[in-house]
């Protein structure tokens, strides 16, 4: 795959960066921001307060990267293993990035050794400079190869991360170490399983489910017995990648046809009057970019990530090659 190489330039529309102006008042973010990044190829995306830009993650390089409203794209997570990095969390309150690793992606383009276990887990970098604080292995001993791919934080601290490939919902505590594996039945698929994932502030976990679209309620999470409840949706969408939660209480759906299920690329809104027991769709946009992977919260509107990933996953070379992009709903 091509590298980072050289400087990395963006285009993007008119000037309207977020940031301040000359008298100092916030400006909001562009519409649109069509970055040009080489070798990047983004799948998880976070808003970070501080810095007032983007934070991405690469499935490629395996780093984490800043970008910001002008387009420009700076380093932040250096490469800490040959690894995918895929979902990512923005925990301000901690000072951390919390990420999925894997190198499921490098094992199927014969980028490792694959007679050597697989690498997968959850990491945890600090906020400010990019420092790894602590790379803890999760879905190790599995009978079947693993795949990490969505993280989220509880009011704890703890951090529970989906596992594509096995199915599952592993709790890491505070410290680093693996509390539990939180497994259901309705989880499984011959496709791709559990995808999206987020921490609810009523102290629960929604988790989508990436073929089939279903979506899930976990209570008690921390819990030796938590319970898994399917989400009665009004319909269900074809699939389910990352998931948002809105200041409103609504939830965002990333959907598209990146698996071998039949799909299609929108993003949607849902929401629920029983606490996430049942919900109904009040949106459901068809998406103008391909491929869209998940979508970031900002005071500036809710950007959806199309970070290019048909090519690495069918070897199909992209319409745009080296660039991804971040855009507006």
């Amino acid at each position: 795959m091509a590298g980072t190489g050289g400087a990395l330039a963006a285009v993007h529309t008119p000037a309207r960066a977020a940031g301040r102006t000359a008298a100092g008042e916030r400006r909001p973010l562009p519409r649109t921001l069509t970055v040009h990044a080489p070798g990047l190829y983004p799948e998880g995306v976070g808003w970070d307060r501080g810095r007032r830009a983007f934070l991405v993650s690469s499935s490629v390089q395996g780093t984490i990267s800043v970008v910001r409203a002008d387009g420009s794209v700076t380093p932040l997570v250096t490469p800490f293993a040959r690894v995918s990095v895929l979902g990512l969390h923005t925990d301000h309150r901690r000072g951390r990035i919390v990420a999925a690793y894997s190198d499921y992606f490098h094992r199927r383009l014969g980028m490792v050794d694959i007679t050597k276990p697989p690498v997968n887990g959850v990491g945890v970098f600090d906020l400010a400079t990019g420092a790894v604080r602590t790379l803890v292995p999760v879905s190790t001993g599995a009978t079947i190869e693993p795949r990490t791919n969505d993280v989220t934080v509880d009011h704890h601290g703890d951090i529970y991360v989906t596992d594509t490939e096995v199915d599952t919902v592993t709790r890491v505590g505070g410290n680093g170490e693996v509390r539990n594996v939180i497994r259901d039945e309705r989880f499984g698929t011959p496709e791709t399983g559990p995808n999206g994932i987020v921490h609810h502030p009523c102290g629960f976990l929604l988790v989508g489910r990436y073929s089939g679209g279903r979506l899930f309620r976990i209570d008690r999470p921390r819990s030796a017995r938590p319970q898994v409840r399917e989400v009665r949706l009004d319909r269900a969408p074809n699939s389910i990648d990352g998931l948002a939660l809105r200041p409103d209480g609504s939830l965002l759906v990333v959907s598209n046809d990146l698996s071998t299920a039949p799909g299609r690329d929108a993003v949607l809104v849902l929401r629920s009057t029983d606490g996430w027991r049942t919900a109904r769709t009040v949106e459901d946009r068809a998406w103008p970019v391909d491929d869209p992977t998940t979508v970031a919260v900002t005071p500036y509107g809710d950007y959806v990530l199309s970070g290019g990933l048909r090519e690495i996953l069918t070897g199909v070379p992209s319409p745009t090659p080296g660039r991804f992009q971040l855009r507006r709903r």
